[in-house]
């Protein structure tokens, strides 16, 4: 939510500056993420008028323009779509430096000199509109009440047009705090923060009722979709363009103008947090309203310009004949105001949110109305919202009066009164506040409290996520600071937590996967079907059991995730658009599967990494670039493995095996299973281009899955270690030649077996196939280091040794010794 400075002094009475504003309401939850500066001073920037536009000869989307700038005439290039003859623009002159920082000079654009530069709404830093050049004659050239208003001279500077830079505050609003989503709520949080007070304007807006005649046909058919609906037909209007003021201020929350009367919509919405909409009251058949479900087989056209088929579950606003909008999310194409309205129905209801947001789901459809429907908008500021709206629209079109209205309640709002005890507030907050200052910090966010204790208090209306004494408590601790709250150690008498064998082993798998180079992901346990079935083939389920979500936000979160591979792809897809060369990502979580009716979903927790980009992650400086070409080399599988293997040893894994594995999903002959001693832990190897295609992914990435309660079986509770020998180690390298379909673990395993206790390490250093190699065989090389405990090795018990292991590799593996 944006919060221009100058429309909260509107509301609130205060000296504090932007800064002070924004520290305040950071300290009460509602986090100022930035401050902005729409406009400028605009040295340099002048008005001028485009003289005559003809086309580039060199370029198809580029305009050659004649600009009477105040000092002569002058020749730029131009490449807005919108640029014609006649118009009034804003000229940067050569020299001018804009408020994104850039300098204009005089420059030849494909070949045409151009002497200055046209100026978008962007550019100047008024507003995020870049669709084209600033139409001065439209923003400025409308008076109060739409009357043409003469425009400065060309050459006058911008900035005595265009007026005061406006300062905006970017606001998170928390989603339990519906009623932050409009200047009032955020002007009601600065008050009570800073001690203001509200402006007398204020007070006359937020007491202003607006009374329908009663003479509208109005019927709620679905009451409980629709509880509260105000409907004001006004004549006499005038559509236009909107004056400055109107236009300023949605700039300032990041709207773009239309015209005076949806103007006036969004402006009600953003400062009472209240959507209205206006429907051309000529266009309506009756004209009625009748809020009811959808039938079956409607169909509307939406604002947007596209056909929506409808189902029962989604409320609509319709006439005597047919929808005419979606009820809180967007109106219809039918109906809709345009130049040629000179009547209009303004609509102002209450929706249930549940309604509204099973509506705007299943249509895929997001606004700022359904923003606010959906969290819950005060259900009594309706009538205060209608009057405001009446009352602009007078200034804005002199001529509008109300005709024809009603307002229908499916009954009474209750008023929630709760109970605040001050025992109840010094035990969740550990400080003893007393009944009168509760009481002070509650009536500045303007709940009714009855003195007492313990104090009797009727929450407002725009408060739905107070329902609770604790809620209170949290409003009194909020008020009176976070900060200001003590710290206190627990009293616990020496009993202390301490974490499971389980809670241990996943810190561990995090330190050892941190040590390795690679960063933690936290990524989203709902993914896409396609993503899930494609990450659960790669673990050998086809038809994977999905935990599929009975009302999901979106397509890309219809089921949870079988594992966390889909969303570690995600990140790895985003952080190569950014421009990373290397990504080295592991996620700690669980994965889900269904089970029967009833059941809750079986959750397997897992470790999954990725690796891709150059095989050193972190040669990032240029120096270490040019002098290893290795370090531009791209990471292969083997270096992936290596990775892999190193987290295993940190894992206290004993000596992990290595076994042949295929699944759709991964790069053919590039796949592994991971097994330890007695069972089978994970998954290992590099991922098919096909599946990388369904994240946009064109470069190779290695995957590494482990199951983290499986893998704790083989691990051993605590590190191991072991004295170096005394005495010296005999080193020596035995080259085999072994058939192709002979593995590398299943030769060691025969070495091993061979070689006894002396054997201390066995290194595989080489592999070999080329020329010399006989045929069907490939050569095997390893260095071998034998030691003895308590004495030195004789060269003949090394070739005792070396003679029963060269026997059990030609026995079991047909190896044959390779002599040179």
């Amino acid at each position: 939510m944006k919060l221009p400075i100058s429309w909260l002094r509107e509301w609130v009475e205060l000296g504090a500056s932007e800064t002070a504003v924004a520290d305040a309401l950071t300290r009460r939850g509602f986090y100022v993420e930035g401050i902005e500066t729409l406009g400028g001073a605009y040295p340099g920037v002048v008005v001028a008028r485009v003289l005559a536009v003809s086309r580039h000869p060199n370029a198809d989307r580029l305009s050659l323009c004649r600009v009477d700038g105040g000092a002569g005439e002058l020749r730029v290039v131009c490449g807005a779509p919108n640029v014609r003859a006649g118009m009034v623009v804003p000229l940067a002159t050569i020299g001018a430096t804009l408020p994104g920082g850039l300098v204009i000079k005089k420059s030849k654009i494909r070949g045409e000199e151009s002497q200055g530069m046209l100026c978008s709404a962007r550019e100047l830093g008024l507003s995020e509109d870049h669709e084209g050049i600033v139409d001065l004659e439209r923003t400025f050239g409308a008076g109060e009440g739409g009357e043409a208003v003469a425009l400065p001279a060309s050459g006058t500077p911008l900035a005595a047009l265009v007026g005061t830079p406006e300062v905006v505050l970017e606001v998170e609003v928390p989603f339990n705090r519906p009623d932050g989503l409009g200047i009032v709520g955020l002007a009601r949080e600065v008050k009570a923060a800073l001690g203001g007070r509200w402006t007398t304007a204020a007070r006359d807006r937020l007491a202003a009722q607006a009374a329908a005649r009663g003479d509208f046909d109005l019927t709620l058919e679905d009451a409980e979709g629709c509880p509260r609906y105000l409907a004001q037909a006004v004549e006499g209007v005038r559509i236009g363009p909107s004056p400055r003021w109107l236009r300023r201020r949605l700039d300032g929350v990041g709207q773009r103008s239309i015209n005076n009367v949806v103007d006036l919509t969004n402006l009600v919405l953003f400062e009472f947090g209240q959507p209205l909409h206006a429907f051309d009251l000529a266009k309506l058949a009756g004209p009625a309203i009748l809020v009811r479900r959808a039938r079956a087989g409607e169909r509307i056209v939406t604002l947007d310009g596209k056909e929506r088929a409808l189902d029962p579950e989604v409320l609509v606003i319709a006439d005597r004949e047919r929808p005419v909008a979606l009820a809180g999310v967007m109106g219809g194409a039918e109906s809709e105001v345009t130049a040629t309205t000179t009547a209009l129905l303004l609509e102002c209801a209450w929706f249930d949110p549940r309604r509204v947001r099973r509506g705007a789901r299943s249509l895929e459809l997001s606004t700022e109305a359904s923003k606010r429907y959906e969290r819950g908008v005060d259900p009594e500021i309706g009538p205060a919202a209608t009057a405001r709206f009446l009352e602009l629209l007078a200034r804005v079109s002199p001529g509008a009066r109300p005709a024809a209205g009603r307002e229908r309640r499916a009954g009474e709002a209750a008023v929630r009164t709760l109970t605040l005890r001050t025992a109840r507030v010094a035990r969740l907050i550990g400080v003893a506040i007393g009944a009168e200052e509760s009481a002070r910090h509650l009536a500045a966010m303007d709940f009714a409290v009855t003195a007492g204790d313990p104090l009797t208090v009727a929450v407002p209306s725009w408060r739905p996520d107070v329902t609770l004494e604790d809620d209170l408590v949290e409003e009194v601790a909020r008020a009176r600071g976070y900060d200001q709250i003590p710290e206190a150690p627990p009293a616990g008498r020496g009993v202390h937590a301490v974490r499971s064998e389980r809670e241990r082993r996943v810190a561990r798998a995090r330190g050892a996967m941190l040590a390795r180079g690679l960063s933690e992901a936290w990524t989203s346990s709902m993914v896409s079907e396609r993503e899930a079935l494609a990450t659960a083939a790669l673990l050998g389920d086809a038809a994977p059991a999905l935990v599929r979500l009975t009302n999901p936000m979106s397509r890309e979160s219809q089921v949870m995730r079988p594992n966390p591979v889909a969303g570690l792809l995600r990140a790895c897809a985003h952080n190569l658009r950014q421009g990373a060369q290397a990504v080295r990502l592991f996620e700690v979580g669980a994965g889900f599967r269904a089970r029967g009716a009833g059941e809750l979903p079986l959750e397997r927790l897992m470790l999954a990494a990725i690796a891709s980009g150059p095989a050193h992650a972190h040669a990032h400086s240029d120096e270490t670039l040019k002098a290893t070409d290795s370090a531009l080399q791209p990471l292969d599988l083997f270096g992936a493995k290596g990775l892999w293997e190193a987290w295993l040893e940190e894992m206290r894994v004993d000596t992990p095996g290595w076994r042949a594995y295929a699944a759709a999903g991964w790069k053919p002959g590039a796949s592994a299973e991971v097994a330890s001693v007695t069972s089978h832990i994970g998954w290992a190897g590099s991922l098919s281009q096909p599946l990388l295609r369904g994240w946009d992914i064109e470069v190779p990435v290695h995957l590494f899955v482990v199951l983290l309660d499986a893998l704790s079986q083989d691990a051993a509770g605590r590190p191991r270690a072991t004295l170096p020998g005394r005495f010296p180690p005999v080193r020596r390298d035995l080259a085999f030649f072994v058939p192709v379909t002979v593995t590398h673990a299943a030769l060691v395993a025969a070495l091993r077996g061979a070689a006894g206790e002396w054997l201390a390490s066995l290194e595989l250093f080489d592999v070999y196939a080329g020329t010399g190699t006989p045929d069907g065989m490939k050569s095997l090389a390893f260095a071998l280091r034998f030691q003895h405990p308590e004495r030195t090795l004789t060269e003949d018990e090394i070739l005792k040794v070396q003679e029963r292991m060269t026997t059990a590799a030609a026995r079991e593996c047909g190896a044959q010794l390779r002599e040179r």
